[in-house]
């Protein structure tokens, strides 16, 4: 691993479906992931490759419009986007089910309950960010996008290539590799407020290749517009001691 890079937590979300001892683990790995870096990979994660391919596909003929054809399918009449979004809505609704099962662990990594919130979570808000990232040259270096946190519960990222860069404990950025069939699970706003500042959400930002067109899909989920995001009452004042055996 280059010095530059993060050293990333990689979670198999398939042993949440195994024995109550290879679920116990996965979930303290999941706690320690999200109270030491705020993000992580998932692999076995259920979501099949060809779903994955036919998302990035729409994505790159989605930018591949002239400008005038992308406004059209830019408005917030999601059923505008005809064929576009016809072909996104099975990744949309897989992406769904899993960030369901991964909220649901991540609850129980702050020893709540494993349903805590999945009723709100489920009827939540749930938004696709889709993005291109052309290739940026020598002479003309381009920010992806700045430095920024995510206004969401946790964001279930898809990336074709990398270019996430997340910043460490000691201030300095970090390149996040690409693994080969993963998401990337980053820790946003609300769920550092539902953890009572347990879990911190990532400071991170997009950097574009110098070589090839980057896409990314970030999908965010919160809770719904009318809901207050509070810590968790059974959290109480114990903060960083919950969840530390």
């Amino acid at each position: 691993m280059m010095e530059n890079s993060a050293d990333v937590p990689i979670i198999d979300v398939s042993l949440l479906h195994q024995n109550p001892v290879s679920k116990s683990t996965l979930v303290k790995k999941i706690h320690e992931a999200c109270r030491t870096y705020g993000f992580f990979h998932v692999i076995n994660h259920g979501v099949g490759e060809s779903v994955v391919e036919e998302a990035l596909d729409v994505n790159r003929k989605f930018f591949e419009q002239p400008q005038e054809i992308k406004e059209e399918l830019s408005s917030d009449d999601v059923n505008n986007g005809g064929e576009i979004w016809e072909r996104m809505g099975l990744y949309a609704t897989e992406l769904r089910k899993l960030s369901i099962e991964l909220f649901g662990a991540i609850m129980e990594s702050l020893h709540l309950s494993e349903t805590h919130l999945t009723q709100n979570f489920e009827q939540g808000i749930q938004i696709l960010g889709i993005n291109s990232y052309s290739p940026c040259s020598r002479s003309n270096i381009t920010t992806g996008t700045p430095p920024h946190s995510d206004h969401s519960l946790i964001t279930v990222l898809l990336q074709s290539g990398p270019g996430l860069e997340v910043i460490d404990c000691g201030g300095s950025w970090k390149n996040v590799p690409r693994l080969k069939g993963s998401f990337q699970v980053l820790v946003g706003d609300h769920l550092e407020v539902l953890s009572n500042g347990l879990y911190k959400s990532v400071l991170h930002r997009a950097i574009p290749s110098c070589s090839d067109t980057r896409l990314s899909i970030a999908n965010l989920h919160s809770l719904g517009m009318d809901e207050l995001v509070e810590p968790a009452g059974e959290l109480g004042m114990k903060g960083d001691t919950r969840g530390a055996a």
